[in-house]
């Protein structure tokens, strides 16, 4: 039978990487890492690995403060971890608290016990504690992480806010036409059906020429199928809700998201802003941590997980390594090319922290005012389109009595 092996190498470039690997034995485990050229730093029975839930978000939030503030006040992680574990409730973030303070007990460093447990943190996570512990800066590191999620939920927060009014104004207004459709129409189509055909009586008094308006048969229509169109919506929001619930966290929904950042009117450029003010962001906790710039790229790619930003910074990294300077290198898709500019001016003044924070924090606030922007911009279109549906319905069932009023009129 396999066992489990943790491990730590170290790639040609100089990178380390740490996890854990299955092999009949550790001369097995040993041969399989030597096969991807990985230089074996150490190597050591590790044993089962503890399958755990992935760590919500705001579990990982608050696993990283406590984190932050064990380092901070010098307790042992080792007994910190485990009175937490104590104290939280039982869950996710109570049993990867125990695991991590095991996985300490049993001789494994910081890093390589997340990097055990890497499918219950985001990407990168264990490199981030590597690198803050080998600069002996992983407080500031996890401080900083901490305000970065506070960064990610802030926006995502004020998207829901911005998307929810017109959402619910189009569900109220689905809502009244299903009412108008189930409760109302059939009534005024037995009147038109009873009234407004043509019999001795019409045409006695002059009603040769009455029809029915066109826009008259089209709300009736759509009013007499409403249970079929109600059904058709339903089951489309269901669709699209299981689409979401199965692929929220999958790369599928990462390419959803960047599509309607590049091409949606209103929503998609308040999320490219987003989305590169948290890049901006993880690039400045890479760099403060103490990784060079092609390794804070990489991190930030993968702390924003956007497809697009990952090919800009791949791009932005091939261009470094070829000696380009940045504000020579051609723009991404969603990067803008003033970000790379000044990236490369802040790398020529020596102060590129203090420059990767202020690009964030005025992506962020541009961000926030694409998002205060956006309800009076969607509320307008939101009653027109009320306004339009009303005047529709209004008109369509005044027609048939304009027509039965000209009729009994009689000619000229």
């Amino acid at each position: 039978m396999d066992g489990s092996f943790g491990y730590r190498a170290q790639l040609d470039s100089g990178r380390e990487l740490s996890g854990t690997l299955n092999a009949p034995d550790q001369a097995a485990a040993l041969s399989a890492l030597n096969a991807l050229q990985l230089k074996v730093l150490e190597l050591w029975p590790a044993g089962a690995p503890t399958r755990t839930r992935p760590l919500g978000a705001e579990d990982f939030k608050s696993f990283n403060q406590q984190l932050a503030l064990l380092i901070k006040s010098g307790l042992p992680l080792e007994t910190g971890l485990q009175l937490l574990s104590a104290d939280a409730p039982r869950g996710r973030r109570s049993s990867v608290l125990s695991a991590i303070s095991a996985d300490l007990q049993a001789g494994l460093t910081l890093p390589q016990a997340v990097a055990k447990h890497r499918s219950e943190f985001p990407p990168d996570y264990a490199l981030l504690l590597d690198a803050g512990i080998r600069t002996s800066n992983l407080s500031e590191v996890l401080v900083n992480l901490g305000n970065h999620l506070d960064l990610r939920q802030k926006l995502r927060e004020s998207i829901s806010r911005a998307v929810a009014y017109p959402i619910c104004v189009i569900a109220a207004m689905l809502a009244v036409l299903m009412f108008l459709g189930l409760k109302v129409f059939p009534y005024y189509q037995n009147f038109i059906q009873r009234w407004m055909t043509p019999s001795r009586e019409h045409i006695f008094y002059g009603m040769y020429n009455f029809h029915t308006p066109l826009i008259t048969k089209v709300i009736l229509y759509c009013g007499a199928r409403t249970p079929i169109f109600a059904a058709l919506i339903g089951t489309l929001v269901v669709l699209m809700l299981g689409f979401w619930l199965i692929f929220r966290k999958r790369p599928v929904m990462l390419h959803v998201q960047d599509w309607v950042a590049l091409h949606i009117p209103v929503l998609g450029p308040t999320l490219r802003a987003g989305f590169v003010a948290r890049w901006c962001d993880a690039l400045r906790i890479g760099v403060v941590s103490g990784l060079d710039l092609p390794q804070a790229v990489e991190l930030a790619n993968s702390v924003t997980g956007s497809p697009a930003l990952t090919a800009d910074g791949v791009q932005m990294n091939q261009a470094m390594a070829r000696g380009l300077p940045l504000n020579q290198i051609t723009p991404g898709q969603m990067l803008p090319a003033s970000v790379a500019a000044t990236i490369q001016s802040g790398i020529a003044g020596n102060n590129l922290p203090e420059t990767l924070t202020v690009l964030s924090e005025a992506y962020t606030r541009e961000a926030q005012t694409r998002m205060s922007i956006a309800p009076a911009v969607v509320t307008p279109v939101s009653l027109l389109l009320i306004g339009v549906v009303v005047f529709l319905v209004i008109y369509s069932m005044e027609q048939p009595f304009a027509y039965l009023l000209r009729g009994l009129a009689g000619p000229g």
